[in-house]
């Protein structure tokens, strides 16, 4: 997602005013819990251990190698989150102490034990990185398990051939111009990219070679969006369906906005739930991102606020955590894009120092820990990335497989 110069330069005064500037290990009072005070003499999960608290702080007792119980410890599954739980490859009860039980169903070739349910794999090539495009029209992979270098780390795919009609007017006014460009974009669960064109039309688009697979038929500018953030999410933890978030409006990217939802089977019209809005409280509108654990988080970039916000995906208000950085993003934003990947969110965005030189950038927090930073060495890149997005069969957690795949590692679980 962009903005125009004419919008960004706005900012340029308010970013020397405040001395912006990145803090490198923010961490946010607003964030989920994690932190060592403790009251009373209570248990709890966070992640892999079980910790007490005592003396006002929490002690780790265990390290769990399977789940962690807030009530009865380290066990091989835990009770409270379902009658089944999944013990390899098959969907097994757990008893009221903690261990597996007998064989409800061994899930068949194709389909994995998650949460309980035997579900289809993750199989489509791909879904296991972040796809980003820029301004250029260039469409490029993402590997964030290969952070030494950016050319490690981003591979070209290529440039879609897609023909969106007219320019959006509201947008060739501010932005200056006369064709549509790529605006936001989102990676559904097979790893096709949903390219939101500045025309206000939705494109899909391989992953595998850039091609453009057509037009999605999406109506454009209703509900009042014109221009908008994107994000996939699951319907429920561990599924394998989705629905298409949307979160914007105007082309302005002015705070709050519409909030609304894309059933991809018929993706021409795009639901708004009563009552429902974005959070105001940023200095622009945000990108979304969503899990496969059915999780809806907004990135809400600003000269001096910026934070990633966990969404309702019922309404698009506020719900959970809020991860703050603090001093903002160094800069007059200029794009922005977002997705999670295990157990980090990451941020590509550029910026305008105060210098007039832009800079692109790629930055993290990580879920659990809130620390922030701008990765080593992915600074002044070369691509103004206006779009990101990662499919919901991507990792969620730190160490853990990706949702719908095998376990192999514990899956954090905080109580």
């Amino acid at each position: 997602m962009r903005i125009a110069m004419s919008l960004a330069s706005a900012f340029a005064l308010a970013c020397l005013v405040a001395a912006c500037g990145p803090n490198t290990s923010g961490n946010s009072a607003d964030a989920p819990p994690g932190g060592d005070a403790c009251t009373g003499s209570g248990d709890r999960c966070f992640g892999a251990q079980f910790q007490h608290c005592t003396n006002g702080n929490w002690q780790t007792t265990e390290t769990c190698t399977a789940s962690c119980s807030a009530t009865l410890g380290c066990v091989e599954c835990d009770p409270t989150q379902g009658a089944n739980t999944c013990n390899g490859n098959a969907v097994v009860t757990c008893t009221a102490d903690g261990h597996y039980g007998t064989v409800v169903e061994s899930c068949q070739s194709g389909q994995t034990c998650v949460a309980g349910t035997c579900t289809r794999a993750c199989t489509a090539d791909g879904v296991d990185l972040i796809y980003v495009i820029d301004e250029q029209h260039n469409l490029l992979s993402f590997d964030p398990r290969n952070l030494t270098s950016p050319t490690a780390a981003f591979h070209l795919i290529g440039q879609p051939q897609c023909t969106p009609g007219p320019i959006l007017p509201a947008w060739a006014t501010q932005s200056g111009d006369t064709i549509a460009n790529p605006f936001s974009m989102a990676v559904d669960r097979d790893a096709v990219a949903w390219v939101l064109y500045t025309s206000g039309e939705i494109f899909k688009v391989s992953t595998t070679d850039a091609s453009c697979i057509g037009n999605t038929g999406y109506t454009v500018s209703q509900n009042g969006m014109d221009l908008f953030g994107m994000g996939f999410v699951t319907d429920t933890s561990g599924g394998n369906t989705e629905k298409l978030y949307l979160g914007g409006g105007d082309v302005s990217a002015t705070p709050g906005g519409q909030f609304a939802i894309v059933d991809p089977a018929a993706p021409t019209t795009a639901t708004v739930p009563p009552g429902s809005g974005l959070p105001n409280d940023g200095e622009l509108s945000p990108e979304l991102t969503g899990t496969g654990a059915a999780e809806l988080f907004g990135f809400f970039p600003g000269v001096t606020t910026a934070f990633v916000q966990q969404l309702d995906k019922a309404t698009g208000h506020a719900t959970g955590g809020k991860w703050n950085i603090a001093g903002g993003l160094g800069g007059t934003v200029r794009a922005w894009a977002f997705a999670q990947w295990g157990g980090y969110f990451y941020i590509f965005v550029t910026t305008d120092p105060g210098s007039g030189v832009l800079n692109s950038t790629v930055r993290r927090i990580n879920r659990q820990t809130m620390q922030y930073e701008t990765v080593p060495g992915f600074t002044n890149l070369p691509y103004t990335i206006v779009g990101a997005g990662v499919s919901t069969c991507a990792p969620v957690v730190i160490g853990a497989p990706a949702p719908g795949e095998p376990p192999t590692a514990p899956t954090p679980v905080a109580h």
